[in-house]
């Protein structure tokens, strides 16, 4: 008899859930749309565009299948960063996308950066009507690796109304994400420096606190047409009870030479800094 409750029970539930079209979805959090070998949707950390506001913080999530990974914004040796298309959105002027710090990945014998696992980019949404309801489409265009590539291409969509915003399920996910953000590395107390060598490349990061086991990116500009050269992994040595980091490429002139503006992002462990700077001529 238990059982024959039960079942009735769920039936009910299910016949009311038909009639009211089923569980609503949370304001604020889009639907997982499933991709090629990755899962991916659209969240904010508000459910709602609260009265005046000009910027929404929004997040792009994605989960990976076991051993897949994506790629940053400088891919490396190979790979290709996920493309944005927001064309479809409305009372959207601009996004800006925040990338976490990548790890390397060797594959066939090259360095590459990027993310296995889960990853979430938080998103800056500039609206052009500040305080206005707004409908967000985007596509994203990824590639996703592992002993082979796989273009892969997915639609979301995620509206917020106008009104008094509280904090979605997704803003403490957003919010721990964005704090592992790469930081500015004078705000940690780290300064980095690149000295052009004759043999390539020397990067110098002092900091007040010793490090553990860090590791370096390194992005420039090239010229139109120019495929930005394969970078092998620096050698490192640590001084100073460990407080200073020395990296060193194998880069030759002309890539490096003084004067070349440099974007750096160190790693260790958990956290994450970064620093643009100008290659300085060697020592004499």
């Amino acid at each position: 008899m238990g059982s024959e409750r039960a079942a009735r029970m769920i039936l009910a539930c299910s016949v009311l859930l038909a009639a009211s079209g089923g569980v609503r979805a949370e304001e604020g959090v889009g639907p997982w749309v499933s991709g090629d070998e990755a899962e991916l949707r659209l969240v904010s950390a508000v459910s709602a565009v609260a009265p005046g506001a000009g910027t929404v913080p929004l997040a792009l999530h994605m989960r990976l299948a076991e051993g897949w990974r994506i790629y940053w914004r400088t891919p490396g040796a190979s790979g290709l960063p996920p493309q944005l298309d927001w064309s479809g959105s409305d009372n959207l002027e601009a996004v800006a996308m925040a990338w976490p710090a990548p790890v390397r990945f060797v594959f066939f014998g090259q360095e590459s950066y990027g993310y296995r696992g889960e990853v979430l980019f938080p998103l800056a949404a500039q609206l052009v009507r500040p305080g206005e309801a707004a409908e967000f489409r985007l596509m994203v265009m990824y590639l996703v690796c592992r002993e082979v590539c796989i273009p892969g291409e997915s639609e979301l969509a995620l509206d917020l109304a106008a009104g008094a915003p509280r904090p979605t399920t997704a803003a403490a996910e957003i919010a721990r994400h964005a704090a592992r953000l790469p930081a500015p590395a004078a705000s940690r107390g780290v300064s980095i420096r690149a000295i052009a060598e004759p043999q390539g490349l020397a990067v110098i990061a002092a900091a007040r606190e010793a490090f553990a086991a860090p590791d370096l990116f390194l992005e420039w500009q090239i010229a139109p047409g120019h495929r930005r050269p394969d970078l092998p992994r620096p050698a490192l040595s640590l001084a100073e009870g460990g407080r200073e980091a020395t990296f060193r490429l194998g880069l030759h002139p002309p890539l490096v030479r003084p004067g070349t503006p440099l974007r750096v992002t160190l790693v260790d462990g958990a956290a994450a800094v970064e620093a643009d700077v100008t290659v300085e001529p060697a020592l004499p």
